[in-house]
Parts: structure tokens; C-alpha cells; sequence
């Protein structure tokens, strides 16, 4: 079995068992969801929507991704990869996915902020105003797919470089499968000296501020959550306190997550061709790290959510029972001592 194979194995299950969480987490977040979550509920559905959605666009697209000198490509293999008309407008949408997936976490960061620490601005969130907090997301969504159609659709040059690479690995043809690529330098030929491509760099910088975005919007909203909580957990009550607990402990692992699983890959996977370091085949592991983070994502959300954990694996249930137990013990007691 090739790295191809397995890469792919994981991405098939991957998008499985994203879609059975998912739907798993979609359940208690409608039914058994404790009222104090507030409009992080509605975050919280939408992000797990989400996470279906881009599970099966991966499926669909199943990206081979390499770098070769200082350029990057990443090439469909699914059941569009000879039809452009649909294969590179999905690849587009997958890629612009990966944008807007930091986003929504980073909105996630900054509604726990605004409950923590300026509860007044609660308001943001209510009815209606939700939509604007979500337009940041899908505006990055728009602008990453732009970015892809305009820096980094594939032409002559990049079909004939990235022949040998797609053909001899992968037994594709780069001249008739949908693929996208950004060349940062193009190399000698016979015509021209190489030369760095600005309009690719442009690209390079817009992917890079998304990502510094995000990336500083968690990190701020995290830590001044965590401070205001360390200095106002007496003024909370006890429920309040563990829910609030509950969410950001939640949060955190959530964001070292897709920082493993996205972030690291994801960057190298774009950033490192820019100086010269030429990750090869080594570059097609990002798909499957990608392809596990939506997933593990609803997993960790079930797992660390009380209310969730005790409903999944029958707790609460449990815990009736040996409460109506107890109670019947009692009583029983009762009646011998009254006798």
C-alpha cells in the first residue's frame, strides 16, 4: 500500500466518522443543551454544519498536494479531476474552507471573550445581529476563493513544470486534470532567467494576514478570557463558573488542535516554498492532517461538555438510577425505623 492510499483511507475516514460525530453533536446541541450555553449554541451548530460540509468537499476533491522548488500545487484526485469546469472551482471552495474553519474559530475565541469580559456587549449576538458576527467568515471565504482564481489558477508554465512531478508520482496529467498552483519564482528556461513572480507573492500575502489574523484574535481573546476568569471566578456562581470552565477548556484544546492539525501543515505547506524549501511529495501529508480535523474537532466538544459527556455515554442515566436507588434505601429505613 502506497502513501497515496493511505492518505486517502484516512480522508475516507476522516469524512465518515465527521459526519456520524457531527450529527451526533448536532443532536445535543439542539435537544440536550444546557440553556446557559446562550448564542454559543448557535456558534456551535453552525461550526458543526460546517464541519460536515467541508468533510465532503474534501471527499470530493481529494487534494494532492507537492512543492517543487519555490512554487506549490495542489491537484484534485477525485471524480472531477478531469472535468475543470466543476474540479477547479471545487478545489478553489476547499481551500477558501480552510480560511474560513480558522475564522468561525477565531469567532468562537472572540464571543467567549465578550461573555467573560464585557458581558454588556452580549447584545452583539442576539437575534438577527449573529449574521453580521458571521460575515467576517464568510467574507475571508469569498476573498480566499478570489485569491485562488486570481493568483492561482494554472497556466502554460505551471502545466509543463509540474508535468514530470504530477505524472511520475501520481500518474496524473497536469495538462488535463483540474490542479492549482502558486509559483513564487519561476525557474531558467531557455527564453528567460528565473524571476520572482509579485503577483504570486500578492497571493502569498493575503493567505499569510488571514491566517496572522485569526490566529492573533485567539491568542488576545483567549488569555484576556482567561485572566478575567482567574480574577472573577467568586463573582460567578458555581454552575456558571464550571460551564465557563467547561467551554474554554473546550476552547483550548480546540485551538491547539487545528494548530497540529491545520495551522503547522497548512503554513509550512505555503509558506516554506517562498524560501526555497522544497518539501516534495512530503507536502501531500497536509491533506491528511487536514482531513482528520473535522472529525476530532465535535469529538473534543462532546467529550469535555459535561451535560454532552454524561447523555453520551448514559451518566446521567446511571446516576438517576443510583440517586432513585438511594432514595428507595432510604425510605426502606424510614419504614423499618418506624416499625
Amino acid at each position: 500500500m502506497n502513501v497515496k492510499e493511505v492518505i486517502q483511507i484516512i480522508q475516507y475516514s476522516g469524512f465518515v466518522s465527521a459526519q456520524i460525530i457531527n450529527v451526533v453533536l448536532l443532536y445535543l446541541l439542539f435537544f440536550k443543551a444546557n440553556k446557559k450555553l446562550g448564542k454559543y449554541r448557535v456558534l456551535m451548530i453552525v461550526f458543526s454544519i460546517f464541519g460536515m460540509m467541508y468533510s465532503l468537499i474534501e471527499v470530493l476533491t481529494f487534494p494532492v498536494m507537492f512543492c517543487k522548488g519555490r512554487s506549490l500545487s495542489i491537484c484534485s484526485d477525485g471524480p472531477f479531476t478531469l472535468k475543470k469546469s466543476i474540479g477547479f472551482p471545487l478545489i478553489a471552495v476547499y481551500c477558501a474552507s480552510f480560511g474560513m474553519c480558522i475564522s468561525l474559530l477565531a469567532l468562537h475565541f472572540y464571543y467567549r471573550y465578550i461573555a467573560v469580559c464585557r458581558p454588556d456587549k452580549l447584545f452583539y449576538f442576539d437575534g438577527n445581529r449573529i449574521l453580521y458576527c458571521l460575515s467576517p467568515c464568510f467574507l475571508i471565504f469569498f476573498v480566499w476563493t478570489l485569491n485562488v482564481f486570481l493568483f492561482m489558477k494554472p497556466d502554460q508554465e505551471k502545466e509543463d513544470y509540474y508535468y514530470d512531478v504530477l505524472m511520475d508520482g501520481y500518474g496524473i496529467d497536469s495538462h488535463k486534470v483540474s490542479f492549482l498552483s502558486m509559483m513564487y519564482k519561476s525557474p531558467d528556461t531557455d527564453t528567460t532567467p528565473a524571476h520572482w513572480n509579485l503577483f504570486q507573492l500578492f497571493g502569498l500575502a493575503i493567505c499569510c494576514v488571514i491566517m496572522t489574523s485569526c490566529f492573533s484574535i485567539i491568542i488576545f481573546c483567549g488569555f484576556k478570557s482567561w485572566k478575567q476568569m482567574k480574577n472573577c471566578t467568586t463573582q460567578m456562581s458555581k454552575k456558571t463558573r464550571e460551564l465557563n470552565r467547561q467551554l474554554f477548556l473546550t476552547l483550548g484544546i480546540q485551538t491547539l488542535l487545528p494548530l497540529i492539525t491545520m495551522y503547522l501543515p497548512g503554513g509550512c505547506f505555503i509558506l516554506l516554498p517562498a524560501f526555497g524549501i522544497e518539501l516534495g511529495a512530503n507536502a501531500n501529508q497536509t491533506g491528511a492532517f487536514i482531513g482528520v480535523y473535522p472529525a476530532l474537532d465535535p469529538f473534543i466538544a462532546i467529550f469535555l461538555i459535561k451535560d454532552f459527556r454524561n447523555y453520551v455515554f448514559c451518566k446521567s442515566l446511571k446516576l438517576s438510577r443510583i440517586s432513585t436507588a438511594t432514595e428507595n434505601t432510604k425510605k426502606s429505613q424510614s419504614n423499618m425505623n418506624a416499625l
